[in-house]
């Protein structure tokens, strides 16, 4: 039974020329048009919505038909196929969230622009926003200048060459394992990491460990036996110490990797607020595509 359930799929788009490729690579997961919607969502004072919908000023309470129309046409025009198209009012990261639990979404496939800068700060990227109220996994492509990694035509995103799956020994940590299983073109180029993250002195003294180094080599030693124990046979496997979210990403570049796979637990609250999920920041810094799995991702396989 396939772990990575990914159809139908869901796609946010805002009539850029991020959104047309997100939906390309929609298009080459499921190998459907039909299984494949776009979203588009209406903000009471965007400034860049397409001029088929937007005249000027607040937002008047558009008609569906002709939100509708303006996605009909910029489509047509993208050559994007029979694809389902709805459109919603509002907040981006709700509507989305929304709407793909009305629909049943095993995935959505967002667009990332890679925010920075005082706005992101002030609201967050809608991909993050996404991220920590979707009730389904989602693969996040960044950015608008990577055309060496999304295609730019309905041709195969999956299998992909090198996968990055960090892990933390959860359940959900097994899930994402044996997701890059089943999307990676070559067991070889599936490099599985864990960051173990830095301590003060009195920290490690109460670890019992006299140095990061041996805080490592056990991290090692442990992720031999997890692989083993769950069956997973012998994969290529990094350990260091440092800020997760940051070694993931310079990981992933010094390998080359086009994918990283990776389980959200979506933490919430102020030590989310306060210190960014690991996930978030991978988000944020990544050059390649994420692939985030929910933690409770199980149920959505059928």
């Amino acid at each position: 039974m396939s772990v990575f359930s990914k159809e139908p799929v869901l796609v946010p788009v805002d009539y850029s020329e991020a959104s047309a490729r997100a939906v390309r690579v929609a298009k080459s997961v499921t190998g459907s048009d039909s299984d494949v919607t776009l979203l588009y969502v209406a903000q009471e004072h965007d400034l860049t919505l397409h001029p088929l919908t937007w005249i000027g000023g607040p937002l008047p309470n558009y008609h569906a038909d002709r939100l509708l129309s303006g996605l009909r046409q910029w489509a047509k025009e993208n050559e994007l196929g029979a694809v389902n198209l709805a459109v919603r009012k509002g907040d981006p990261g709700t509507q989305v969230c929304e709407f793909a639990e009305v629909i049943g979404c095993k995935l959505i496939v967002v667009p990332s622009h890679g925010r920075h800068g005082l706005s992101r700060l002030l609201m967050g990227s809608v991909a993050e926003r996404i991220l920590r109220h979707c009730h389904c996994s989602a693969l996040v492509l960044h950015r608008t200048n990577e055309a060496t990694t999304v295609p730019t035509t309905p041709v195969d995103f999956f299998p992909r060459e090198s996968v990055v799956v960090p892990i933390d020994f959860s359940d959900a940590s097994s899930m994402a394992i044996e997701t890059a299983f089943e999307v990676a073109a070559n067991r070889d180029k599936i490099h599985i990491v864990s960051i173990v993250p830095e301590l003060d002195l009195s920290e490690l003294g109460e670890t019992g460990m006299t140095s990061d180094e041996d805080r490592v080599n056990s991290c090692r030693e442990y992720m031999s036996r997890y692989l083993t124990e769950r069956g997973y046979g012998s994969l290529q496997t990094y350990a260091c110490v440092g800020d997760p979210g940051i070694m993931i990403v310079e990981y992933a570049a010094k390998v080359h990797a086009d994918l990283i796979v990776m389980p959200s637990h979506g933490r919430h609250g102020l030590e989310r607020l306060v210190l960014g999920s690991t996930t978030e920041r991978v988000l944020r810094h990544s050059e390649v595509p994420v692939l985030v799995l929910r933690a409770d991702a199980n149920k959505l396989a059928e």
